[in-house]
């Protein structure tokens, strides 16, 4: 069976959603929603790359 070509926006917003996730499990202020430094822009990146990935996949279910 032939291999499917692996989706980059997808990877790059799963791996987005790792980063942030393990960054929240130890970290106190991001679990309260005040975020720290190191942690905003982990956030910022998932949730940028999760409106691209929602957004092309709402165009393409039309």
């Amino acid at each position: 069976m032939p291999r499917r070509p692996s989706d980059d926006l997808y990877v790059r917003y799963m791996r987005a959603y790792q980063a942030s996730a393990r960054h929240t499990a130890d970290c106190t202020a991001c679990q309260t929603d005040e975020l720290c430094a190191a942690g905003a822009p982990l956030h910022e990146r998932f949730a940028r790359l999760q409106d691209a990935y929602r957004t092309r996949q709402a165009q393409r279910n039309r």
